[in-house]
C-alpha cells in the first residue's frame, strides 16, 4: 500500500510529505512517428506556480506521454484535473500532432509524496518497509519500486543474513535502511526545479537553469552526464559540474540562492560533504567478505549504495 499503508501512516504520524510529483499522461496510438523518447523536456514557461516536464517514448500498446511537476503540498496547489486539462491543451505542441489523430488505449494520473525523513525506518522489531513505502526514491524520481530494484541485491541479501543470525529488532533491521548522501543531495535539484506558491521568478528561469546544467554535464562527457540521468548521483561527476557551472555561468548560479533559499543551501552543503566523505571511504575500503558480521556488512553496504557505487553493476548499455 506504499506510502498510504496504514502502517507507514502510523509511523510518520500523520507528516505531510515535504515534496509532491504531480504526474498524467496517456497511452495512445496514431503518432506519426513512434521511434524516439525523451527522458526530460520542457517547452513552456512557469504556469499555475509550476514548471511543466514532459517524458515520452514508445510502448507495446502505443506512445505514452507523461506531464509531470515537482511542488509543495500546499492546499492552494493545482489539482490534477487542472493539470490533465493543461495535458491535453499542451500534448499537439509537444508531439506535433492532432488529438483527432490519437486513439487513447489507456490514462493514468497520481502524485508520489517525498519525505526528507527518508529512508523510513520502523520503530518496531520484525518489520520492514520496502517499495514506496521506504522513502528510498529521490524527490526526483517516480516513486519507488525503481529504488526497490535498484536495492534488490542488497536487500534480499540483507535480509536473508537478518533472518539467518536473527537480527529482527528495529535497530537492526534499521541497517537496511540506511542513510543515503547521494539521495539527500537531490532535495536541492528538486527545490531548483519548483517555485513556492507565492513565489516569483522570471517565466523562463528554471528551464535556462536546466538547459546550462544539462549542456556543462554532457560537455564533461558521459561519466558525468550518465549517472545522473540514471537518477545516481555521485561525488566527482557532481563537483566537476557544479565546478563547470560556477565557473561559466556565476550569474545563473548567483539566481538559484534566492530561489531555494539560504536554509535549503546551508542543509544541502552538509549532505555534499557526507556524500564525499561515503566516496572516499567506499574507493578505500576493499569489499566485505562473505563471512564479515552483520553490522559491518551493512555498513560497507551503505557506503557503496549511499555513495553511488553500485552505478555499475545497474547501468544499461
Amino acid at each position: 500500500m506504499g506510502h498510504f499503508s496504514p502502517i507507514v501512516q502510523q509511523a510518520r504520524q500523520g507528516q505531510p510529505p515535504d515534496a509532491v510529483c504531480l504526474v498524467v499522461g496517456t497511452c495512445a496510438t496514431g503518432y506519426d512517428k513512434n521511434q524516439t523518447g525523451d527522458l526530460i523536456t520542457s517547452f513552456t514557461p512557469i504556469k499555475n506556480q509550476c514548471q511543466y516536464f514532459w517524458e515520452a517514448f514508445p510502448a507495446r500498446d502505443g506512445r505514452t506521454t507523461y506531464l509531470f511537476t515537482y511542488l509543495d503540498a500546499h492546499p492552494e496547489r493545482i489539482t490534477l484535473q487542472d493539470l490533465f486539462e493543461d495535458y491535453f491543451h499542451l500534448l499537439p505542441e509537444y508531439q506535433g500532432i492532432s488529438l483527432d489523430q490519437l486513439h487513447i488505449k489507456r490514462a493514468l494520473f497520481g502524485f508520489f509524496p517525498a519525505y526528507r525523513n527518508s529512508p523510513l525506518r520502523f520503530s518496531w522489531d520484525r518489520l520492514l518497509a520496502v517499495g514506496d513505502s521506504s522513502g528510498h526514491q529521490s524527490p526526483l524520481s517516480f516513486g519507488g519500486f525503481g529504488a526497490m530494484v535498484r536495492h534488490l541485491e542488497r536487500l534480499t541479501t540483507g535480509i536473508d543474513d537478518a533472518l539467518n543470525q536473527n537480527q529482527l529488532d528495529a535497530s537492526a533491521l534499521g541497517w537496511l535502511q540506511p542513510y543515503q548522501p547521494n539521495i539527500a543531495v537531490t532535495w536541492l535539484f528538486q527545490k531548483a526545479m519548483s517555485l513556492s506558491i507565492d513565489q516569483s521568478l522570471e517565466p523562463h528561469q528554471i528551464n535556462r537553469l536546466l538547459t546550462t546544467i544539462f549542456q556543462d554535464m554532457a560537455a564533461l562527457g558521459d561519466p558525468v552526464l550518465r549517472p545522473f540521468l540514471q537518477d545516481v548521483v555521485q561525488f566527482l561527476p557532481l563537483a566537476k559540474t557544479l565546478l563547470r557551472t560556477s565557473i561559466y555561468h556565476p550569474m545563473l548560479v548567483a539566481k538559484i540562492l534566492p530561489q531555494v533559499g539560504i536554509p535549503a543551501v546551508v542543509n544541502w552543503t552538509g549532505h555534499y560533504f557526507s556524500l564525499a566523505i561515503y566516496a572516499l571511504l567506499n574507493q578505500s575500503l576493499v569489499d566485505t567478505p562473505k563471512d564479515a558480521g552483520y553490522y559491518w556488512q551493512r555498513w560497507r553496504e551503505s557506503l557503496k549504495y549511499g555513495s553511488g557505487g553500485d552505478y555499475s553493476s545497474h547501468t544499461v548499455k
